[in-house]
């Protein structure tokens, strides 16, 4: 219900939006032995959290390198996955594209099915700008979703399967 509402919210325009939130979706792939991390955020509150960590204006543009560097580097800091806590697993950054006023960042993460018993979702994205924003992530495993909302305060949670 949670990622449902959410859904909603975010696929409404805004040119100015008087909320501040985030949709990840994260699937586990039997094939490649992975999960695929699909992240949704509003341009303009990804150009303010890059322009803040460069120190310099940052207008996003999906096919440069510089831009890329940015965002994979935020996400290395504020996004993270883990079996055991405090161990975080390295994720490939693959890309990103725009849709309308938001932009898709995708994130792939390797991982044995054996090892995935739990999983610790670190979601800090945005949370040093916006003392509302919410991060919402959907983990989908064996046909099954867990959703958890994350934010200031709270930005790990563990998911059991």
């Amino acid at each position: 219900m949670l990622a449902l509402l959410f859904s909603c919210l975010l696929g409404f325009p805004a040119v100015a939006h008087d909320y501040h939130a985030s949709i990840t979706d994260v699937k586990y792939n039997g094939r490649t032995q992975s999960l695929e991390v699909a992240v949704r955020v509003f341009t303009d509150d990804l150009e303010n959290a890059l322009s803040q960590r460069t120190k310099s204006k940052v207008v996003y543009q999906a096919n440069s390198e510089k831009t890329n560097l940015y965002l994979a580097n935020y996400l290395q800091a504020n996004l993270a996955f883990e079996l055991t806590k405090g161990k975080p697993l390295k994720y490939k950054f693959v890309g990103s594209e725009e849709e309308a006023d938001a932009v898709w960042i995708y994130l792939e993460v390797p991982v044995q099915q054996a090892q995935l018993a739990q999983l610790y979702v670190k979601n800090a994205i945005f949370t040093e700008i916006f003392g509302d924003q919410m991060n919402i992530v959907n983990v989908n495993y064996k046909s099954k979703t867990e959703s958890v909302m994350l934010q200031r305060g709270e930005e790990t949670r563990k998911i059991s399967f």
